[in-house]
């Protein structure tokens, strides 16, 4: 398999549509980083924050 190309290495949704890397509700960044909200512990998802995130304005 081919490391490169239009597909993302792991399929990761993505529904922020103002993300510079959602292509068709699919995030094609190099790497994806969460972390956890606050206190470092979450208890959720609602928990959770994609910090690889960046706006495509």
């Amino acid at each position: 398999m081919g490391c490169c190309g239009d597909a993302p290495r792991m399929e990761v949704k993505c529904g922020v549509e103002n993300c510079h890397y959602n292509k068709s509700r699919m995030c094609h960044a190099d790497s994806l980083e969460v972390n956890a909200m606050g206190d470092g512990k979450a208890e959720t998802s609602d928990g959770t924050c994609c910090t690889t995130f960046k706006s495509n304005k």
